[in-house]
């Protein structure tokens, strides 16, 4: 049995569980690459017009070489995750997924009953898959990780099945298909739905759920759960969180553990709950989010600034953080850029974003 239930219609069943579980979200640990962000930022009155002038000119950034990490430590993700279902009266379980890392969920250890999970990214055919595999052994996680990343780096599609058959024989383990329709910054759409296609052929087997996710459309969303009924899979949540907004959907369930919950999920049962942030207009949700990973950290000490956790390689090879590289010059079209962005995540800017944007928001259930 399965349900996919929104807070704003469904409030009153959330009394019905136990626990609420947190699944896919990221921290520093994560290194996200910014091949997206002109794409995103064309979005943006006044910022996309200043960057298409910059890379116009002598200085044009190649975005596949740089990256950002996302600005929460372990510990703080896990605390934003859990007191945002604590305030829903539920017990809280948290999965930390950052991209092909398992540091996160080993660093917890100390800290509860945390999974160590990771967000897997496989290449597959012509297009880029992102698997949630979630509790590892602690013991083993990093040599799991090591097998993973290895594939990663030389990817083989007919080794697949058999790294997945052997991560979906640890019982407590959960294999999930992270956004299905999610495209890589310059696949092919028709690439991407011909290897999604054959990656099921072969693999469905051990994909224990398929993920509707808290900062996709609801449009994407609802292609998933159609996919789902296709292929017979239940469907999981999937925060997808990169800064400070807590996830958008949660998991419900009357599990006490994680592995207890892995047990519910892989039997084909699953309670998905949409929260409240989800009905906020998408672009303003993107630019709120765009702030939190700009904004100032001054209790992080070396992670202060989002130059200081954004990072390029150069044609040496070696990364450097963006502050080292500028050395204290910045480039004149980036304060513009930032002092836009912080305008409009203020609050009175923010308001008036969100009326004109909900008047064009898409429907939701």
């Amino acid at each position: 049995m399965q349900s996919v239930q929104f807070f704003w219609r469904d409030a009153g069943r959330i009394s019905s569980f136990r626990t609420g579980v947190c699944l896919h979200g990221h921290t520093l640990h994560s290194e996200e690459c910014l091949n997206f962000l002109p794409r995103y930022l064309h979005y943006v009155p006044g910022i996309s017009q200043m960057l298409s002038r910059h890379q116009r000119g002598p200085q044009a950034i190649d975005f596949n070489r740089a990256w950002w990490t996302p600005p929460l430590t372990p510990a703080c993700a896990l605390r934003l995750e859990r007191e945002q279902i604590a305030g829903l009266g539920l017990l809280p379980i948290v999965s930390l997924t950052d991209h092909d890392n398992v540091e996160a969920g080993l660093a917890l250890q100390m800290s509860g009953a945390v999974p160590v999970s990771v967000e897997w990214t496989v290449p597959y055919h012509r297009t880029i898959l992102h698997l949630g595999i979630h509790n590892l052994p602690a013991s083993s996680a990093r040599r799991w990780m090591s097998v993973m990343a290895s594939h990663t780096a030389a990817p083989d599609e007919r080794r697949l099945p058999e790294i997945l058959s052997e991560i979906a024989r640890i019982p407590e383990a959960l294999i999930v298909l992270n956004h299905p329709f999610w495209l890589e910054e310059g696949v092919d759409e028709g690439d991407h739905r011909r290897a999604l296609e054959i990656v099921l052929q072969q693999c469905n087997t051990w994909f224990h759920a398929f993920e509707l996710n808290g900062t996709r459309r609801w449009k994407e969303n609802a292609e998933v759960v159609e996919l789902a009924r296709e292929w017979s899979r239940p469907l999981i949540s999937g925060g997808d969180r990169h800064a400070c907004e807590p996830a958008a959907c949660i998991n419900l369930t009357n599990a006490h553990s994680f592995a207890e919950f892995a047990a519910e999920v892989r039997a084909g049962h699953s309670s998905v709950l949409f929260m409240p942030q989800y009905r906020e207009p998408m672009p303003l949700r993107m630019l709120e989010a765009i702030w939190d990973i700009l904004r100032p950290y001054p209790e992080y000490p070396g992670r202060e600034l989002w130059t200081e956790r954004t990072f390029y390689r150069g044609d040496d090879g070696v990364a450097r953080s963006l502050s080292a590289l500028w050395g204290g010059r910045m480039p004149w079209m980036i304060p513009p850029v930032t002092g836009t962005v912080q305008l409009f995540a203020t609050s009175h800017v923010r308001m008036a974003l969100r009326l004109v944007l909900s008047k064009r928001a898409e429907a939701l259930p």
